[in-house]
C-alpha cells in the first residue's frame, strides 16, 4: 500500500509550484527631471493599490532626465521589488514604451508631477472590471484595459499636460470603438483648435461629402 503521508507531501509540493496570481494593475509613471517628486508618487501608488487589495507592478519610464531622477529610482528598486525602471525613452513616448512592458489587466497612466488624490482610483479600476475600456479621472490620470489599448497608445504622444493627453487619448479610444467613461462628468475640454475643427470644419466637410 502506498505511503499516505508521502502522497500528501507530494500533493503539497505540487500545490507549491502553482503559478503566482496574474498582475491586476500595471502602473506606468512618466518622468523627466522629477527627482523630488517621483519617489513620493511611487510610494503613494504602492500603498494605495495595496490598500485596495490590488496586485500591481509599477513601471517608471524616464524620458532623458538630467538630474538625479535615475539614482533615486535605483535606490527605490531595492525597496520595492514591484518597481521596474525604463530609461532613455524619447520625450512623448513614455506611456507607449511603458505599456509595452506591462502585463496587468488594467493599465494606469500617470505623470510623476501628479500630486492629486488617488481616491478615485478604486472607482476607475472598478469601471474596468465592469467592462469599460478606458476612463480618465478629471485630467489627473487615465485607466485603460491593457489588451484593448494597444492600438490606441501606439498613436499617442504626450506633452506632459494631462488634460490634453486624456482628451486625445479618449478621442482615439472612440475611434477604435472602445467603451469610454469620464470620471467627474463630461469629456476633458478640447484644445481650442480641436473645438474649431469639431464644431465647424467637420460639419462642413460632412455636408460637402453628402
Amino acid at each position: 500500500m502506498p505511503n499516505r503521508s508521502a502522497a500528501t507531501q507530494g500533493g503539497a509540493a505540487r500545490k507549491s509550484h502553482h503559478p503566482a496570481p496574474a498582475v491586476e494593475v500595471s502602473v506606468v509613471v512618466v518622468c523627466r527631471d522629477d527627482e523630488e517628486r517621483v519617489g513620493h508618487l511611487v510610494r503613494r501608488l504602492h500603498a494605495h493599490l495595496a490598500g485596495l487589495g490590488r496586485s500591481a507592478e509599477i513601471i517608471v519610464v524616464d524620458e532623458h532626465s538630467s538630474d538625479n531622477t535615475l539614482p533615486v529610482l535605483a535606490l527605490m528598486r531595492r525597496e520595492l521589488p514591484e518597481l521596474t525602471v525604463v530609461a532613455g525613452v524619447a520625450p512623448g513616448r513614455g506611456y507607449q514604451r511603458g505599456a509595452e512592458r506591462a502585463s496587468g489587466t488594467s493599465l494606469l497612466l500617470i505623470d510623476a508631477r501628479c500630486d492629486s488624490p488617488l481616491s478615485a482610483l478604486g472607482f476607475a479600476l472598478g469601471a474596468i472590471d465592469r467592462g469599460v475600456d478606458a476612463m480618465a479621472v478629471q485630467g489627473r490620470y487615465a485607466v485603460l484595459r491593457r489588451t484593448r489599448s494597444r492600438g490606441v497608445l501606439a498613436g499617442v504622444s504626450h506633452r506632459r499636460e494631462p488634460a490634453d493627453l486624456h482628451h486625445r487619448l479618449l478621442r482615439r479610444c472612440h475611434r477604435f470603438g472602445l467603451r469610454v467613461e469620464q470620471a467627474g462628468g463630461g469629456l476633458v475640454p478640447a484644445h481650442p483648435l480641436a473645438r474649431l475643427r469639431d464644431a465647424i470644419l467637420l460639419p462642413l466637410a460632412t455636408r460637402a461629402w453628402w
